[in-house]
């Protein structure tokens, strides 16, 4: 089956301090200002967020990732929903822009890890 336009599409974002291209088949929306419900003594996952009526954890990418730089201030949220049903956010310091295709040099980010962070 061949690629169409919308599956190579997707979101360019900067978590730790590097850009990373998230599919956009994996995403359901962008947050911007949202309020994040914090959550003490959890790793990689921010606090809970209210999406349209469902309660979603919120990771932190560059923790979930490893990464040295930390998230401070406010963070963009994208709401992704992985195979299977897992729909969660993930905070990045900003979306950057979407483009029809991954640009050249852009790893994916691993939405993966992310998820296995927040539910490990």
């Amino acid at each position: 089956m061949p690629e169409t336009a919308s599956s190579r599409a997707g979101l360019v974002v900067r978590a730790g301090g590097v850009r990373w291209f998230i599919p956009v088949a994996a995403v359901i929306e962008v947050l911007r200002h949202a309020a994040v419900s914090r959550v003490p003594a959890a790793a990689a996952v921010l606090g809970l967020v209210n999406h349209r009526g469902r309660v979603l954890a919120v990771g932190d990418a560059a923790r979930a990732l490893g990464l040295a730089v930390p998230l401070t201030g406010e963070a963009d949220l994208v709401v992704v929903e992985l195979a299977g049903g897992r729909r969660f956010a993930v905070a990045v310091e900003t979306v950057i822009e979407l483009v029809a295709e991954p640009r050249t040099g852009l790893a994916p980010l691993d939405l993966d890890a992310v998820a296995a962070a927040i539910f490990a």
